[in-house]
């Protein structure tokens, strides 16, 4: 007798590890989010906002309890990171308005470490810190990579990569920075001379529309091993209101040779605007935002034509995986919003909603750590 079929696992469900599962109800902070981060152990929650604050939700009892935001930036928080050390956790984030702060992220006020007041001249574009911890990098509109001492905010240095750097990572032996351009190329910069060692190549995220330049390197991502490193952002289809394609280019990095590349599905899915690895390398993750509405959360194999997992959201703006790859968090705007509102009748109240980012938590059990 032949025995009977087991029944295929349900989208969602703790054995398909292919499709994260809604953990609560999204944490709801008041304006839009630039960038969500977990903390080293996991037990800490941070966004970046675009009302000058660092938001922090501690997630140890089982609810995610907010604590009071994180003050002292003059414009719109553009990036977060923390540093990789469990036992002396720090959190730097940066703004639209030039200033870098670090501090204690688990103490109660999280009043600032120290701060730079003009880190760049106007606004701050990316962060990271090596993972050694000893050093920060940020780039700025001014055009300028700098480096800064993690330890009391002292400059160590600054490289100018002649075109418009948009994002920023350490190499895993903390010994170079990787800077992203708009033209389309990442430059391996030596922390200690400030010169190029080598660049990676992927122009077609770039293009000159008649007088305007568009697109760049909008992201660069290690996987936890360090051998593979993800530069993303979109192949541009149109200057003005630019229309373009998500793209990912994957590169082994002792070789600096492309081993793959994924592009997404439509003009209108925008850049990729957060990127992720599954610890075990198994997949990434990336979230795009492009036209109204057509934002995207996708999950995909490397050398795969497809992502084996997407779901639409009105657009994304941020991913992180806690450091065991248990839970995801995705910071996207509000459905039906109109960016400041727009008035309706005689009383005033808004027809639509004004902007901001639901942050929605997913469980991901079946996930390898």
């Amino acid at each position: 007798m032949q025995a009977p079929k087991k029944p295929a696992p349900k989208k969602g469900s703790p054995i398909d590890p292919t499709h994260p599962r809604d953990l609560v109800t999204p944490l709801s902070p008041p304006s839009q989010v630039t960038r969500v981060r977990f903390s080293p152990d996991g037990k800490l929650l941070a966004a970046g906002c675009f009302d000058a604050t660092v938001r922090r939700w501690d997630l140890t009892g089982g609810t995610e309890k907010e604590l009071p935001p994180c003050t002292g930036h003059n414009g719109w928080v553009t990036a977060i990171a923390f540093n990789t050390d469990a036992s002396a956790p720090r959190l730097y984030s940066i703004d639209s308005w030039g200033k870098l702060i670090a501090r204690d992220p688990k103490s109660p006020d999280a009043k600032p470490l120290w701060e730079v007041e003009s880190a760049h001249d106007g606004w701050v574009r990316a962060l990271a810190v090596s993972p050694d911890g000893a050093t920060v990098a940020t780039t700025g509109r001014d055009r300028f990579l700098r480096l800064w001492s993690a330890k009391d905010g002292a400059k160590i240095g600054e490289f100018a990569p002649g075109s418009d750097p948009l994002s920023v990572a350490f190499a895993p032996d903390s010994k170079s920075v990787l800077v992203g351009v708009l033209h389309g190329v990442v430059h391996q910069v030596d922390v200690a001379k400030l010169t190029i060692l080598r660049t990676l190549e992927a122009k077609e995220l770039f293009s000159k529309q008649k007088i305007q330049e568009v697109g760049g390197v909008r992201v660069i991502a290690f996987d936890s091993t360090g051998k593979r490193v993800a530069v993303a952002g979109a192949v541009p289809e149109s200057g003005g209101f630019v229309q373009c394609t998500p793209c990912i280019a994957i590169f082994d990095w002792a070789s600096g040779k492309r081993t793959s590349t994924h592009k997404g599905e439509s003009e209108k899915e925008g850049y990729v605007t957060d990127f992720r690895w599954l610890p075990s390398g198994e997949f990434f993750m990336a979230t795009t935002s492009g036209q109204p509405g057509n934002g995207k959360l996708v999950f995909w194999k490397p050398g795969d034509e497809k992502p084996f997992f997407a779901v639409a959201k009105p657009n994304c703006h941020s991913l992180d995986l806690q450091p065991d790859g248990r839970r995801l968090a995705v910071s996207a705007t509000n459905a039906n919003s109109s960016g400041n509102g727009r008035p309706k009748g005689k009383d005033g109240s808004p027809d639509y909603p004004t902007n901001n980012s639901p942050i929605h938590l997913f469980e991901m059990p079946g996930a390898k750590a």
